[in-house]
């Protein structure tokens, strides 16, 4: 029983790892990043940003405070969502 149990919170925590990774996806999908986020795009191939975690999730709450003449608005999501996006977008470079 021991056992069974040990597997299940193992198998957990993997599955909640998977979905935290998968939620900065989505949240790129459904705020819409992609459409100016893409090679080509205004708002540049996100492969080649070199921003750490904090400063990212910094930019992202309020753009225009890190770069006033940006034309990108802030993305309306909690801390949380920010953090996962941006962990998504840092996916994206390796």
């Amino acid at each position: 029983m021991k056992t069974f149990l040990s597997f299940l919170v193992v198998g957990l925590l993997g599955a909640t790892a998977q979905a935290a990774g998968a939620d900065g996806a989505a949240l790129f999908k459904a705020k819409m990043c992609g459409a100016c986020h893409a090679e080509g795009k205004k708002g540049g191939d996100l492969k080649n940003s070199t921003l750490d975690k904090a400063t990212m999730v910094q930019f992202l709450k309020d753009p225009k405070a890190m770069r006033p003449k940006t034309t990108k608005t802030p993305v309306k999501a909690t801390d949380e969502e920010l953090s996962a996006l941006a962990d998504y977008v840092i996916s994206l470079r390796k």
